[in-house]
């Protein structure tokens, strides 16, 4: 690379308590240049990033940008200085305008205090203009699709004339046609000397969108180089270790075939809601894992909330282990023993506040109770029976899942419906925004489940996933069932152009 260095960090270290949460770690971003940083949970992103943005101090270490050395330790000096990061939840205000969004806080004004909204416009007009980012300014935020939020969010950034953006899992809620439309608008920064730092769990991305890659481990770069210069499994190797690389290249689906196949244990005919989904059948047998996948659009996660009873169904009928079932609402589902693993995690499955025993005994509280009163020795065991089996890390009952990680959150959810009795499992995205290790931790759960007899039923936008998990796959368009494909005999390139609609 020939480009000027707009950032550099030289030996960024960080402890907490004894431990390190990075060491001596070492990165430098060029103008017009896509890092890639990645590495498994707990591997030192995080920290990096809170060191790179001023919201950590750094134990030792030294910043640069542009050559000018940085107190590290300031959110507002380091904005000044020219980085800025977009954030995988959005930072935005839904109820305001992209115009307004973008310079809130930092309106053009008169003389008198008054906002110019004639300059303000002016001055977004140019912004989207130079980077080529096509943004309706008078449209509210909230009604924007999630990658025009994205958008949002980084002229924002450029608002505040940053040359240095750290993107964090900035495709985990795009679908297949918004990530192409994303990379596009990277593409455009990379042609004006933006320098990007792009932190991502999805290893194809990586090789698409950038020109060199950091790997951190344990809080230590393991390697630093262009994309070109490493392949997968040597990239997987340095990542998780040479043991579960080999744990990951090898899950694969097929293991179910129709004459080893269970019991049909839950079929749906005809199942339609006006406007949204159409005449969808299926059936889901006992031991095996089905998934649904298809384009944003095709309301997958409309059909899986009306089988679950959180939206209403039209027309069509289920059965569920050869009985009638028409749940009125999710908890008439629960109690026939099905279950529902929502996409997002954080606003519709866990109590992020609460600690992992709380979480995990919350679907099941009749069972650890006795005439209403908590049995609380009772209550402990499921726990840890529980952070056993699942692997959940770190195994304390006490600890709050706000601060987990991804992969051990999903665990947690998981966790908290496999003593129900649990027979039909639905889980919508389930490994969204989790680095590749614990991908691989929650692959062998559900294959676990699936041997056990449970019926799975998964929606998925990752074609590598369904390929590897699935024992078929059910591909929707517009709301209606284009096909189901066993996946033993189905090859990802026919997945695709089955998805796409070729």
């Amino acid at each position: 690379m020939t480009g000027e260095i707009l950032l550099r960090g030289t030996g960024l270290t960080k402890k907490y308590g004894g431990a390190f949460a990075l060491a001596d770690a070492d990165l430098t971003i060029r103008a017009g240049e896509v890092r890639a940083l990645v590495g498994a949970n707990g591997a030192g992103k995080s920290t990096l990033i809170k060191i790179l943005t001023g919201a950590v101090r750094p134990d030792a270490g030294e910043i640069e940008i542009r050559g000018n050395r940085i107190e590290p330790g300031s959110p507002a000096r380091m904005i000044e200085a020219g980085v800025a990061c977009i954030y995988q939840h959005a930072n935005l205000v839904p109820a305001m305008t992209v115009l307004d969004n973008i310079f809130l806080g930092r309106q053009p004004t008169h003389a008198l205090g008054l906002v110019n909204a004639r300059e303000q416009r002016a001055q977004a007009e140019r912004l989207l203009g130079g980077y080529e980012i096509d943004l309706p300014l008078d449209t509210v935020v909230g009604d924007l699709p999630t990658v025009k939020q994205k958008e949002v969010e980084i002229a924002k950034a450029l608002s505040l004339d940053a040359k240095v953006l750290l993107m964090d899992e900035p495709t985990a809620w795009l679908s297949l046609h918004e990530v192409k439309n994303l990379f596009r608008t990277i593409e455009s920064l990379k042609e004006r000397r933006v320098a990007i730092l792009y932190i991502s769990h999805v290893l194809d991305e990586i090789y698409e969108v950038a020109q060199d890659v950091t790997i951190l481990r344990d809080g230590r770069v393991v390697a630093a180089c262009p994309v070109g210069h490493i392949d997968r499994p040597e990239l997987l190797r340095r990542l998780v270790g040479e043991k579960l690389a080999r744990e990951v290249a090898t899950h694969s689906a097929g293991d179910v075939n129709e004459s080893r196949r269970g019991e049909a244990c839950l079929v749906c005919e005809g199942l339609t809601r006006a406007g949204v989904f159409h005449e969808v059948s299926f059936a889901l047998h006992a031991g095996e894992i089905l998934c649904i996948t298809g384009l944003v659009g095709s309301k997958r996660t409309e059909l899986v909330r009306a089988i679950f009873g959180a939206d209403r169904l039209d027309s069509g009928r289920m059965m569920l282990n050869g009985r009638a079932f028409a749940p009125k609402n999710p908890r008439d589902a629960i109690e026939r023993g099905v279950a529902f693993v929502p996409e997002d995690r954080h606003h519709d499955g866990l109590m992020l506040q609460m600690s992992v025993e709380d979480n995990l005994v919350m679907a099941m509280l009749a069972s650890v109770s006795r005439h209403g009163v908590l049995q609380r020795r009772k209550k402990a065991a499921h726990t840890m029976q529980q952070i056993s089996r699942l692997g959940i890390k770190p195994a304390s009952p006490r600890y709050r899942v706000g601060k987990l990680s991804g992969g051990n959150q999903q665990k947690v959810l998981i966790g908290k419906w496999l003593q129900r009795g649990t027979r039909v499992l639905i889980l919508d995205e389930p490994t969204v925004g989790i680095d590749v290790g614990a991908k691989s931790e929650i692959y062998s759960i559900l294959k676990s489940l699936k041997q056990e007899g449970a019926a799975i039923l998964i929606v998925s936008s990752d074609i590598e996933e369904v390929m590897a998990i699935a024992d078929r796959v059910m591909v929707m368009r517009a709301g209606k069932v284009h096909g189901i494909y066993d996946t033993v005999r189905l090859t990802e390139p026919e997945l695709i152009s089955y998805i796409g609609g070729e």
